[in-house]
């Protein structure tokens, strides 16, 4: 296994105001928690430069007047990217003994999925087994690919940000990351056949705010659906981005990633 979406159960020990972005407060609580049982790899997911091999989500839930309160749970979600990172990731947060700490604020963890059936967004793979799903299958890929952008969306482009999903920047970040930590590379065409021979056909989105907290820093990103038809029905490269619509829960889309953007998923 060298892919993996955990999806976290979480109880606040105590009511507490908390910010409503807090996508950087569970990076810094997941590198804590692999700093516990091994420093090394902790300092590598830190110091890494270029696409980092992890997501964090920010905390998602009912929150009263601000505030987040025991009588209610909410979930937080980490993947993983590597197969060493995944070997890593469930065992650090035990449900019934572990806690997470948020801006200063315990949860204790009542559950962790990480099968598809337990959550929508849990669940585990291959590369191998999302590459061999479309590449080795008998029929030609359907047309039209549908992605839920779950959290705000953008990408950085000549020193701006971009928060409209145009193909290319969708499926080329999801081509670096693949790239970057798949056994097997695609080719840089992908992105080329993403720019001229995708389409946007359809979209529900909204544009967001993620402030993050303490920088002063506000980024803008799309929510919601968009739905990609192709112009260009050639079976090897629209195999290729299916492979990575799929690969999108596991790595999420665009900027940020790591710190509650992109989150993403195939509908």
């Amino acid at each position: 296994m060298s892919l993996l979406s955990l999806v976290l159960t979480l109880r606040p020990r105590q009511a507490a105001e908390l910010p409503s972005a807090l996508g950087r407060a569970a990076h810094a609580a997941l590198l804590a928690a692999i700093g516990r049982v091994n420093p090394a790899l902790a300092q590598r997911l830190h110091d890494e430069a270029g696409p980092r091999p992890f997501t964090c989500s920010s905390l998602l839930g009912i929150r009263q007047a601000g505030a987040v309160t025991p009588d209610l749970t909410y979930t937080l979600r980490y993947t993983a990217l590597t197969a060493e990172l995944a070997e890593v990731l469930p065992g650090l947060f035990p449900p019934g003994e572990a806690e997470v700490e948020l801006d200063r604020v315990a949860f204790a963890v009542e559950a962790a999925a990480s099968e598809a059936g337990e959550h929508p967004w849990a669940g585990h793979s291959r590369y191998e087994d999302l590459a061999a799903r479309w590449l080795l299958a008998q029929e030609r890929p359907e047309a039209q690919i549908s992605l839920h952008l779950a959290s705000p969306t953008a990408f950085k482009v000549g020193g701006k940000v971009q928060p409209f999903p145009l193909p290319e920047l969708v499926f080329g970040s999801l081509l670096e990351k693949w790239n970057a930590y798949a056994p097997l590379a695609f080719p840089e065409e992908t992105r080329r056949f993403a720019a001229e021979c995708l389409g946007v056909s359809r979209f529900e989105l909204g544009t967001h705010a993620a402030p993050f907290k303490g920088e002063g820093v506000v980024k803008f990103g799309a929510v919601g659906t968009v739905t990609y038809a192709a112009l260009n029905r050639d079976r090897y490269w629209l195999s290729l981005i299916h492979v990575l619509a799929d690969f999108a829960q596991f790595a999420g889309a665009g900027t940020g990633t790591t710190m509650g953007m992109g989150q993403c998923r195939r509908v």
